[in-house]
């Protein structure tokens, strides 16, 4: 059965161009959406530890986009989270950011539709909002995922692999629904 929903309004704190017709916005909980104004369906949404990986590889990040501007053979791809990953590749100029799944029991990943492709000068915006005074302050108390072991990291939201639940997340997103946030993240202190 087909389910259709409403997209709710979603209040932003922050928003930002990237160039054309992208954006960056960070919402009330903190949470990064990187979209496109002329098509809906062209966005990423990354939880707070997330965009803390993906600041954080942001010079290995840059250092794949040099390789593949000067079409140089460059293969990049960085896990930020659960199913989320980022890459740089020489075959096509762009920068994506992107679900990727696994399917049946095969070994390799595959890529989704959901997700958003930036061009090496909207990631250069990209990368120059990640630098703003705002951006920095609303992240300094976060931290990326760390655990103690390897059974925490199995049970971290954040850190698992694909599951039947994040795939129906991803199927619904894809058709542009926004749908309740399963977690909340929470900077734990030891």
């Amino acid at each position: 059965m087909l389910r259709i929903m409403t997209q709710m309004p979603v209040k932003s704190k922050f928003s930002e161009s990237l160039g054309d017709t992208r954006f960056l916005s960070v919402d009330l909980e903190k949470d990064v959406t990187i979209a496109d104004h002329e098509n809906r369906g062209k966005r990423t949404l990354l939880t707070v530890p997330r965009w803390v990986r993906l600041v954080e590889q942001m010079d290995q990040i840059d250092s794949a986009v040099e390789r593949a501007a000067t079409l140089k053979p460059t293969q990049y791809r960085f896990h930020l989270g659960a199913d989320w990953h980022i890459s740089v590749s020489d075959a096509l100029p762009f920068v994506d950011i992107r679900c990727w799944y696994q399917k049946g029991s095969e070994v390799n990943l595959r890529p989704t539709l959901v997700g958003i492709v930036l061009t090496f000068a909207q990631w250069n915006c990209l990368r120059e909002v990640a630098k703003l005074d705002i951006m920095v302050k609303e992240l300094e108390e976060v931290e990326s995922c760390w655990h103690l072991s390897s059974q925490d990291e199995a049970l971290c939201p954040e850190c698992t692999t694909p599951t039947a639940a994040s795939r129906a997340y991803v199927y619904e997103l894809s058709f542009g629904s926004l749908l309740p946030r399963t977690f909340v993240y929470k900077k734990q202190s030891l």
